[in-house]
């Protein structure tokens, strides 16, 4: 039985089990069919853990594939070890379809953070 309160979710991109250290790591190419001009809202969900010597920025950017320029970015500040999963969610921008990617680096060499998962969705309002 349907309700008026479901909302229409799409995934554009998700991913799983990045370690992340002195090296900064990027996604494959996804493609961003749905965007703000759709309506609906652009979500960014990550679920991460760290241990870390001192202050460090888990910096993710969102880089559009075709020129190479970020689109977007979000950073999560973490100043110590973070041994239990943390969540993050925040809203993107995105108001044109095409090939994107996602880069993720450490703003200091200080340790390693652990990506359990991430998704981009968009979903209806």
């Amino acid at each position: 039985m349907s309700t008026l309160d479901e909302t229409q979710t799409y995934i554009l991109t998700k991913g799983q089990n990045i370690q992340l250290s002195d090296k900064s790591i990027q996604t494959e190419n996804f493609y961003v069919a749905k965007t703000l001009r759709h309506g609906g809202k652009i979500r960014f969900k990550i679920r991460y853990r760290a241990e870390l010597q001192g202050f460090c920025l888990l910096e993710i950017l969102l880089i559009k594939a075709q020129i190479g320029t970020m689109h977007s970015s979000m950073s999560i500040p973490n100043g110590a070890l973070t041994t239990s999963v943390q969540q993050t969610v925040r809203e993107f921008n995105i108001w044109e379809t095409g090939d994107y990617y996602f880069l993720f680096k450490m703003s200091a060499n200080v340790g390693k953070f652990y990506i359990d998962d991430y998704q981009l969705d968009w979903a209806a309002s």
